[in-house]
């Protein structure tokens, strides 16, 4: 495995702020604290089809599976803190598992697997190691979105800000062509930094870089599909507060990169030497956002724009949709105060407009944009909430003649109501949700239309008395699209309950599922859950749950009246630090 990260200079780096920072001795000096978790954890999974042989349902996990959790933090006196985050599996089983050649995975390979996270942050004051698997946020134009492993620094001296840190973000997978087939991906370093000054509540400003680039000797069969990239982004970003709830923030940033390295440099495309050169594929772009507004008490009200050039793509944010102008008037308010100085209605909305294409290299596309949350308590038995979003996206196209188009607008309706006596508190909820999804074609251009009605019905009585807690839903869904049309209906009971003088939490549950397509026969589906969190002691408690899913089938597929049994028994330790 190629080096993560260097040792020495970020241990010299960190041993140095030690030196430069204030070393005064204090009352709580020579106290260790410890608080956090720690658990071990065996899961089981099993799975019969019927008829024999049937491979129409694949198993969903690994056949058994052993999961460590190491969680404390470390506090001596009141400047240094040692947070500790292990959470890692015995088995391999990330998205390529065994069929990209990693059965048995050498050390980088573990420590990096997506579904291993090992990270240790030690803290002194105002100077803070960050060590394994980190999810750092700079800004909303540079990086936030993706987790990282290596090794960096995060410094702020005073009203400074010095971050910096390296380290790889995705393994190196070789095509395999199956069964099942692994398309692989190429190993992506990555390198960030952010140099700025802030003041907590006042102020903020910082000029951030990062930079991915992906490995082409990291796989000895390349991906099918993939090219390998390399980008790097610039940006300046700030904030600041103002008397009287105002506020204003923004970022400016530039990116330029290289959709495939295999392809020859190119002095006449855009580069940034020494961090990036330019390649034949290379290409360079701009973005912005701006925000500004007032927040008080009772009432918020602002605007947001977002400007995403049509070139414009970086590391940290990789699904990060380009080419598009978006602006909004956000508010949120609080309205009709009862007796007791509460709000008995909160409204959270906002409203604009998507434009996609604004490099108009097909037709521009505008797309509204808006989301409404509204609760409204009429006396001390009825509520009702209201919520709508809009959201999705439209892309120019490119290799296809037609843009992707994804559009979803969701309509949600919720009354409640609420009685009891000194007994019994009873809950009586109703939620309708209705979804229209069109999603475009885009070799035809035909735009398809999903809709679907969600209603589910829940009673949930509360003994005030007694120890057992139940609670009933009813569930009905319909989707349709054209050709296609799927009707869901579900049933469930459960109850709760303590035990063993208040040390076991018992929870169990039933649920009944029947679902028809077109006009095949029904599908049959049953469930039982049942989980006990059993309170050894102060600091040690005891986790088990078991399911088991029984699944026929109809007639839809072949073998007709084909069935699988699905079980999952799940236990384990856990441990915990401190009072």
């Amino acid at each position: 495995m190629r080096k993560l990260i260097k040792p020495p200079i970020i241990f010299l780096l960190f041993i140095g702020c030690f030196n430069v920072a204030d070393a005064q001795e204090d009352s709580a000096k020579g106290k260790l604290s410890i608080s956090g978790t720690m658990g071990v954890s065996y899961e089981y999974y099993g799975l019969h089809r019927k008829p024999g042989g049937w491979t129409g349902f694949m198993p969903r996990k690994p056949w058994n599976q052993v999961r460590f959790n190491f969680s404390p933090n470390m506090k001596f006196g009141k400047n240094f803190s040692l947070p500790f985050n292990f959470n890692f599996a015995m088995k391999p089983t990330n998205y390529a598992g065994p069929y990209s050649g990693i059965s048995k995975q050498s050390f980088g390979q573990f420590i990096t697997n997506p579904m291993n996270s090992f990270g240790l942050n030690p803290k002194y004051k105002w100077a803070e190691l960050q060590l394994g698997t980190q999810y750092l946020n700079y800004s909303a134009l540079s990086t936030g979105d993706i987790g990282v492993f290596g090794g960096g620094v995060d410094l702020r001296p005073g009203i400074f800000m010095i971050k910096f840190f390296t380290g790889v973000s995705q393994q190196g997978i070789n095509f395999f062509t199956g069964p099942p087939a692994t398309t692989g991906s190429y190993q992506r370093w990555n390198w960030m930094s952010s140099l700025g000054v802030a003041k907590e509540g006042k102020y903020e400003a910082a000029v951030n870089f990062v930079k991915a680039k992906d490995d082409t000797t990291s796989v000895n069969t390349p991906p099918v599909g993939i090219n390998p990239q390399e980008g790097f982004t610039m940006s300046v970003s700030g904030k600041a507060m103002i008397k009287g709830g105002w506020y204003v923030n923004g970022e400016a940033a530039q990116s330029i990169y290289t959709k495939n390295l295999l392809l020859p440099q190119d002095s006449s495309k855009p580069s940034f030497k020494p961090f990036i050169d330019g390649h034949t594929s290379t290409v360079k772009d701009y973005a912005a956002d701006f925000g500004a507004g007032r927040k008080t008490q009772n009432v918020d009200i602002g605007i947001k724009l977002k400007y995403l050039g049509a070139g414009f793509q970086t590391p940290g944010y990789p699904f990060l949709l380009p080419d598009r102008f978006d602006y909004t008037l956000n508010t949120r308010f609080n309205a009709v105060k009862d007796k007791n100085g509460g709000h008995k209605m909160n409204v959270v909305a906002s409203i604009g407009q998507r434009v996609n294409n604004v490099s108009n290299t097909t037709l521009r596309a505008k797309q509204f944009i808006g989301n409404l949350n509204w609760f409204t308590q009429f006396n001390d038995h009825w509520n009702l909430n209201i919520s709508f979003n809009n959201f999705g996206f439209q892309a120019p196209g490119g290799i296809n003649p037609y843009g992707i188009k994804n559009v979803s607008n969701d309509l949600g309706i919720n009354p409640s109501y609420t009685w009891g006596n000194d007994k019994v508190i009873h809950l009586l909820s109703l939620n309708y949700n209705y979804s229209k999804y069109e999603e475009r074609d885009v070799l035809t251009g035909l735009t398809t239309s999903n809709n679907t009605h969600t209603g589910l019905l829940t009673y949930v009585p509360t003994f005030l008395k007694g120890n057992i807690s139940p609670d009933f839903t009813a569930m009905y869904f319909y989707n349709s699209v054209p050709g296609f049309k799927l009707t869901l209906f579900t049933v469930s009971a459960g109850a709760s309950m303590q035990a063993a003088k208040k040390k076991m939490n018992l929870r169990a549950q039933l649920q009944y599922n029947y679902s028809k397509t077109n006009s095949f026969k029904g599908n049959n589906n049953i469930i039982f859950t049942f989980s006990d969190d059993w309170k050894i002691s102060d600091r040690v408690t005891w986790n088990v749950f078991v399911c088991t899913n029984q699944f026929k089938y109809g007639n839809e597929i072949t073998p007709n009246n084909a069935s699988y049994l699905e079980s999952n028994v799940r236990t384990g330790l856990l441990y915990r630090f401190g009072k």
